[in-house]
């Protein structure tokens, strides 16, 4: 009975806080072009002309000619969980205990997580050794605690305490106009060694955190009490710098090795439409004598004024090999992230990709992505050159190498002149 009397609360919070954490994934932020999106992120080593800007500014140092970039976009959307087989097997369907026990066991120990990027780049110009790039990136994060969905799976149960604690999330948004170098350091017959820097600029806008979240309910036979708090953080302009820095070693026999720590310095300071706000939601003597629960539960939210602050992007060191025999470009990366925030994970990725040139006018491209917080992606696309201008394009599926086990799906579109 007192089930019953929840769900009118339960269901619409179960609602506001997934489509909170969707939110803070879908202000998300991206790593690439098509091109390298298609070979599994495998670019450390294999980027060339203005891809080599975000990748390694240190291959600009290998390269001639010049590209002229028009527009390009990379997204990413991946969870933790449900995967698009399970999706299938309960839409439209009334769930079951099993079907609930099912769901409730997809998700780990540590809660349903949402992680999205998304990157879109305006022109951007290569010529020779030097680029200027500028585009829109953005990142998310969110987590929702395990026991949230116990609750609203199963409900309130007598004698248990749900404890939905560990819940936060993250995004933020800037626009970042760079200017990458590549500079020969040393050349003999063992090949050519190189270093890069990348300078940007940052105006940042958007940038979004939960300071603190927790709440618990307490079931008895005869009363239900609870209470949640969550304090969190937004702005909604700021300024900063980032640097980005790589070696690459150009072998003979077609051979590259590079390494790339991304955001060496990284930070912005936000400073514009600051603001905080805080929830408070409290229970107490809930049972199944009391039909007024709205009189029962006390709850506030308020918004005020808060004092600027700054946040550092997350830095990534990245180690690459790649080999190109003409016809076949074959590529290998990995990565390691040094924090699990929006935008990287601690968790070691390894990606591997292969481009293949048959036809002067169609690029075939595949690549594996293992580790990282998808664990594992499949990705393909094409490349399509028309005289100066080529185009390019990706799929990506997240959290599996089948289409019933993805959690998660990444695109990705670019075109630019290339002469």
């Amino acid at each position: 009975m007192l089930n019953r009397h929840l769900d009118r609360h339960r269901r619409p919070l179960a609602w506001v806080g997934l489509a909170a954490s969707l939110g803070f994934a879908a202000t998300a932020a991206a790593a690439g072009d098509a091109r390298s999106l298609a070979m599994g992120g495998a670019a450390t080593a294999a980027a060339r002309g203005l891809a080599a800007a975000a990748w390694n500014p240190a291959n600009l140092a290998f390269g001639g000619g010049a590209s002229l970039g028009l527009a390009g976009v990379t997204a990413d959307l991946y969870n933790n969980s449900f995967s698009l087989g399970r999706y299938n097997e309960v839409a439209g369907e009334t769930l079951t205990e099993s079907d609930k026990a099912r769901l409730l066991a997809d998700i780990p120990v540590e809660g349903f997580a949402l992680d999205g990027s998304v990157s879109a780049g305006a022109l951007g110009l290569q010529i020779g050794r030097f680029a200027l790039t500028t585009a829109a990136l953005g990142a998310g994060r969110g987590n929702l605690d395990r026991d949230f969905f116990d609750l609203v799976l199963f409900g309130n149960e007598p004698g248990a305490t749900v404890d939905v604690s560990d819940t936060w999330g993250e995004g933020w948004a800037v626009g970042e106009a760079s200017l990458s170098w590549g500079q020969p350091l040393a050349t003999g017959a063992s090949g050519r060694l190189a270093l890069g820097v990348t300078a940007s600029y940052l105006q940042g806008l958007y940038e979004m955190h939960v300071e603190e979240a927790r709440g618990a309910v307490t079931t008895s036979l005869t009363e239900i009490a609870g209470e949640a708090y969550a304090s969190a953080v937004k702005a909604e302009g700021g300024t900063g710098w980032g640097l980005d820095l790589g070696l690459a070693w150009q072998a003979p026999g077609g051979w590259t090795l590079g390494v790339a720590a991304d955001n060496v310095i990284g930070r912005v300071d936000w400073d514009r439409d600051v603001e905080r706000t805080v929830l408070r939601v409290t229970a107490a003597d809930l049972n199944a004598l009391n039909d007024d629960l709205d009189e029962a539960i006390a709850d506030s939210d308020t918004t005020y004024a808060a004092a600027g602050y700054t946040t550092e992007l997350p830095a990534r060191l990245r180690f690459g090999a790649a080999h190109d025999g003409g016809t076949l470009l074959i590529a290998a990366d990995v990565w390691q992230g040094f924090a699990d925030r929006a935008g990287a994970s601690r968790t070691p990725q390894v990606n591997l990709g292969a481009e293949w040139r048959p036809f002067g006018l169609l690029t075939p491209r595949a690549g594996v992505s293992l580790g990282g917080s998808a664990a594992t992606s499949l990705a393909g696309g094409l490349g399509l050159r028309l005289g100066f201008w080529q185009i390019d394009l990706a799929v990506c599926n997240r959290g599996g190498l089948s289409g019933a086990d993805a959690r998660g799906l990444g695109f990705g579109a670019s075109t630019q002149l290339v002469f």
